[in-house]
């Protein structure tokens, strides 16, 4: 009897062991997995991210120079010639077309890759950087769109145009050189392209220093997983 009851505690010792082994390698494998998971989502996210950090500073570029030719016409537009105003008239109907690198983001968010991420801080930073942070880009695009489209209302209304380089200007620089230069309609225009690509540079400026920042995190979990 006694030896039964042996040999039947060592049958359910072994078959706990056994369950026991098979749980533990099952959890192992789970880990490895979201491990994986985790560090594919930081490469794909910084790979995004860097994109966006260099169309950004391209975007910036060409709204810089927007707003020096805006402070010009504000500030002098006397002193500008015919054909030079004709290329500032032409130029400044360019709104920004820079769109983030949102694809990454989303499809690790709708699969819930990025919720392999194991560090809940920088979790909830790149979160912060996409649903909150870069809503700049897409408030102030739908404001710069805005600001042209109120100005190419104001040319059709007022002025006979022309196809140009980039988008069109005056059809008749000789006839309305004096006319428009004298326009407070006009000048208030460029003073609201002005005020929006101002904040553009601004708003931007900073997004770019948040996208580093939280990029440089995931860097470094990246180049700490390597070592």
């Amino acid at each position: 009897m006694r030896n039964i009851l042996a040999r039947g505690g060592i049958e359910f010792l072994a078959v706990l062991l056994g369950i026991s082994g098979s749980l533990w390698i099952d959890d192992s494998s789970t880990n490895r997995n979201d491990r994986t998971q985790e560090y594919e989502a930081y490469s794909r996210l910084s790979n995004a991210m860097e994109k966006d950090i260099i169309n950004i500073k391209k975007a910036l570029i060409e709204n810089n120079e927007m707003v020096d030719i805006l402070m010009r016409m504000i500030d002098d537009i006397d002193s500008i010639s015919k054909d030079s105003l004709s290329t500032y008239i032409d130029s400044t109907q360019g709104y920004s077309t820079f769109n983030p690198q949102f694809s990454d983001y989303e499809a690790l968010k709708s699969t819930g890759r990025l919720f392999k991420i194991s560090d809940f801080n920088l979790l909830q930073k790149i979160i912060d950087l996409y649903d909150n942070n870069y809503a700049s880009i897409a408030s102030l695009k739908v404001e710069d769109k805005r600001a042209i489209f109120m100005q190419d209302e104001f040319f059709i209304q007022n002025y006979a145009m022309k196809p140009s380089q980039k988008w069109t200007t005056l059809k008749n620089m000789e006839a309305d050189y004096d006319l428009i230069k004298q326009d407070k309609v006009y000048m208030n225009h460029l003073v609201f392209m002005y005020k929006v690509k101002t904040e553009i540079n601004k708003d931007w400026t900073t997004l770019i220093g948040e996208i580093k920042n939280v990029k440089n995190e995931i860097d470094l979990q990246i180049a700490n997983h390597n070592q």
